[in-house]
């Protein structure tokens, strides 16, 4: 006998509840208790202090829609270097940043900026203030985290993990071997924007779990940032520096940051339209 709407609905009421009541089930291997599940966090992020390969970067901001072939180095804590490239594959804006110091070479304008690494100048190319520290982290797979341990909830195949520093807090999803799936940075501003991110497509190294695709989101500025590595190099040996130092080149106009008093805009990086 064929069933009624009425049973059906039943059956389909009856599954949601078990579903709901069922058990959730986080990584065997992370720790309830939220020092300890932090520890673990902090020790991943650890494993990962420098990478370096080509990426595609993709922009969605106001006035700004599209992608973007880059090359990027990063080396913790603040060694930064990303390297736009034109539909031709050269060079059309290179941002360089270590020690507190930040250079920026506009190749199509053919000026030269220089100045303080602050998330303000960071942003006249990457258009989301965030510290050269802050985004080497990211990039690496563990953002800067601070604020203490508060409280560590389990979920299906994740633990969320939340830190408090007064108004400043943290949510992390954690998932299997330490790696994080997705953090939310709130209560920060001015100096540090609400944003989250997100990271995706693992793989597994010998120390750790990398993502190969990393999006960034904030509200204000309404600015999302996703990038995507083609076969990075994840660790080994130190970097060179050369990467992270740049002198204007001849002829170039030199402009001084600190010095001059520009408008926050971001000089326009070569988007290819998005698909």
């Amino acid at each position: 006998m064929m069933p009624t709407r009425l049973q059906s609905l039943a059956a389909v009421a009856a599954a949601l509840t078990l579903a709901a009541c069922a058990p959730r089930r986080p990584p065997p291997d992370l720790s309830l208790d939220p020092a300890a599940l932090l520890a673990q966090v902090e020790a991943a992020g650890a494993a990962v202090t420098r990478v370096q390969g080509e990426a595609r970067l993709r922009l969605d901001a106001p006035g700004a829609r599209g992608t973007v072939p880059v090359f990027v180095a990063v080396e913790r804590p603040d060694r930064l270097h990303v390297e736009a490239l034109d539909f031709f594959g050269n060079p059309a804006a290179t941002l360089v940043a270590a020690g507190g110091r930040l250079a920026i070479y506009d190749a199509r304008a053919r000026t030269f900026y220089v100045g303080s690494a602050t998330g303000a100048n960071v942003a006249r190319l990457v258009p989301l203030p965030l510290s050269p520290e802050r985004l080497v982290a990211i990039l690496c797979g563990t953002p800067v985290l601070e604020g203490g341990p508060d409280a560590a909830e389990p979920g299906s195949g994740e633990v969320t993990l939340t830190l408090r520093e007064g108004p400043r807090t943290a949510t992390l999803r954690v998932g299997p071997r330490a790696a994080l799936l997705r953090a939310s940075f709130r209560g920060g501003a001015p100096a540090v924007p609400d944003h989250e991110v997100a990271f995706g497509a693992f793989v597994d190294l010998e120390r750790v779990r990398f993502p190969i695709e990393v999006a960034v989101t904030s509200r204000e500025p309404a600015v999302r940032l996703e990038l995507s590595w083609k076969e990075p190099e994840v660790g080994g040996k130190s970097l060179d520096a050369g990467l992270f130092r740049m002198d204007p080149p001849a002829g170039a106009k030199v402009v001084d940051l600190d010095a001059t008093e520009l408008p926050p805009a971001s000089l326009p990086l070569p988007l290819q339209p998005a698909p």
